[in-house]
């Protein structure tokens, strides 16, 4: 069953891009939220520093990240560029087949992981919590046996992950976004329905995770979805995409030392840092995953196709509409992590992680405040690293990565132990500005790296906007300082609601004033889909 040819037009392009951004947005947030309900549900049913629960976390952790590092991004970033170019040069045919070997070989490939990480389970967890398991054998049992059930899961995701990017690829990403909730789902009924046995969120892990695949097979066979018991490393779409792997999986990897880099550079500073530095960033994070990489996963396919098409043209204009939408959405959400960031937290965090500790609540705000500086670079970068890989290159993005790594640490280093404990501020203020001046200059480097590949962009239109919006940030910044500074007294979910809603309503009277095309975009976009209703 063949597809027809898709509209490559640039309006249906950009409207393409701005839709599936909405759908992956918005399940995002729908999972996030499910994913804080796992969690409460996990500490109502056992706990919070019960065996139980200290077993399901460490248990957890070793699926996660086989997952993460080879049939998550990874494979995604190499993938759905080639199995693009087969759909540009017209050989359908040759797609399944690179859908049904890659698919195979990736489970294969988990499956034979996954075994060895099951026999020698009990040896890894010695290892890398000796103190947690020492003198509590029942611990280190039911870490192992809930372990080896959740791998299961894994070999399961191996699947998912490859059908995930094949829909995608063929831009359609409402069942893909819906899968994280049927996995997070899984979890809870399992949670609940097994209580108080803990073995019920390991098979509700892999219930979820099957969810998670058999969602999405329907819109599969939809596209025209082909699968064959192929296996063949002889096939060139099979070797590209191995070859395009490399790099990123140990991309994947740097992104997980550059925790290891701020705990390193937090923990020579004052008591709480280490923690306070974490929760900040989480904090921060949380909006780029809803606007950041939604808008990346939406994008990346219609750069694979205009890469595979040569149409760099076309890539040029989306590439900076989509920046310029990162811009729109992003600067008004660090006016609020740094005007609001103090009564954020203690709304988020004073009743719970933090009850009673005022001076907590400020070290966490400091390190929202200047992480949040980095929110849009961040956002960007996501945008900016898949267009690399639609051009198959996944090398440019690694080493720009790495090289942020060593700048942060000088950075963070001169900034917290010399300027900022010289002027008596908060050292670990100067470990997150470090942090944020070193993902500016990682994103700059890639837009300039960029804007050589695709042999210019268009500076102008991107500048325009960015002053625009600029202004109605500015505006909006004065509002919010001033409704602050009047509801300094007010109870913290009053005084948060009211200077971010009257803010917010003030950068959006702004933007219409100074002729911000993504607000009438956006608008116009929802009324559409209003009117469809």
């Amino acid at each position: 069953m063949s597809q027809a040819k898709e509209d490559t037009t640039p309006a249906n392009n950009r409207a393409q891009v701005v839709q599936a951004a909405g759908i992956v947005a918005a399940a995002f947030v729908v999972s996030r939220i499910l994913g804080f309900g796992r969690d409460y549900v996990i500490g109502v049913l056992y706990g919070a520093q019960t065996i139980e629960v200290n077993a399901y976390s460490i248990a957890n952790l070793f699926p996660e990240t086989i997952f993460f590092v080879i049939a998550g991004g990874a494979m995604t970033s190499a993938y759905l560029p080639t199995f693009t170019a087969y759909f540009a040069r017209n050989d359908e045919k040759g797609a399944w087949r690179l859908f049904s070997a890659i698919t195979n070989l990736l489970v294969l490939a988990v499956t034979a992981i996954s075994i060895v990480t099951a026999l020698i389970a009990p040896w890894l967890v010695e290892l890398l919590y000796p103190e947690l398991v020492a003198g509590q054998p029942e611990l280190l049992a039911l870490t192992v046996a809930l372990m080896r059930v959740m791998l299961l899961s894994t070999i399961i995701f191996g699947a998912s992950g490859v059908v995930m990017a094949t829909l995608n690829a063929r831009q359609h990403f409402l069942m893909p976004a819906l899968a994280p909730i049927i996995y997070n789902l899984g979890i809870i009924l399992g949670g609940l329905l097994f209580a108080p046995n803990v073995m019920g969120l390991a098979i509700g892990a892999v219930v979820g995770a099957l969810g998670h695949l058999l969602i999405q097979l329907p819109m599969l066979r939809r596209v025209g979805g082909q699968y064959r018991p192929v296996l063949s490393l002889r096939l060139p779409g099979v070797r590209q995409v191995l070859w395009l792997m490399g790099p990123r999986v140990l991309g994947l990897s740097f992104s997980r030392l550059n925790q290891v880099a701020m705990s390193f550079l937090a923990g020579a500073l004052m008591l709480g840092s280490i923690r306070a530095l974490e929760l900040g960033w989480r904090l921060m994070f949380m909006p780029i995953s809803i606007i950041g990489q939604a808008i990346g996963i939406a994008a990346f396919p219609t750069f694979a196709a205009l890469a595979a098409q040569n149409a760099y043209q076309e890539m040029r204009r989306i590439l900076v509409d989509t920046l310029r939408l990162i811009f729109f959405l992003g600067l008004p959400i660090t006016v609020v992590f740094g005007l609001l960031g103090r009564p954020l937290v203690t709304l988020l965090l004073a009743y719970g992680v933090f009850r009673d500790e005022p001076d907590s609540i400020r070290l966490v705000a400091v390190a929202l405040a200047l992480y949040g500086l980095a929110l849009v670079a961040l956002s960007s970068i996501e945008i900016l690293s898949r267009a690399f890989y639609s051009l198959e290159d996944t090398w440019t993005p690694v080493i720009a990565g790495a090289l942020q790594i060593g700048l942060m640490v000088v950075l963070g280093l001169w900034l917290s132990r010399g300027i900022f404990a010289a002027r008596g501020w908060l050292p670990l203020g100067g470990v997150a500005l470090g942090a944020s001046i070193a993902n500016w200059l990682e994103a700059s480097v890639l837009l300039w790296l960029l804007r050589r590949k695709l042999h210019g962009l268009d500076g102008r239109h991107l500048a325009d906007g960015l002053s625009r919006m600029l202004g109605a940030t500015v505006a909006m910044a004065l509002v919010v300082a001033g409704l602050n500074w009047f509801l300094a007294d007010w109870h913290p979910l009053l005084a948060f609601g009211l200077a971010a809603a009257g803010g917010g309503l003030v950068y959006l009277i702004a933007a219409y004033l100074l002729g911000v095309a993504e607000l009438t975009q956006i608008s116009h976009l929802l009324l559409r889909r209003l009117r469809r209703k």
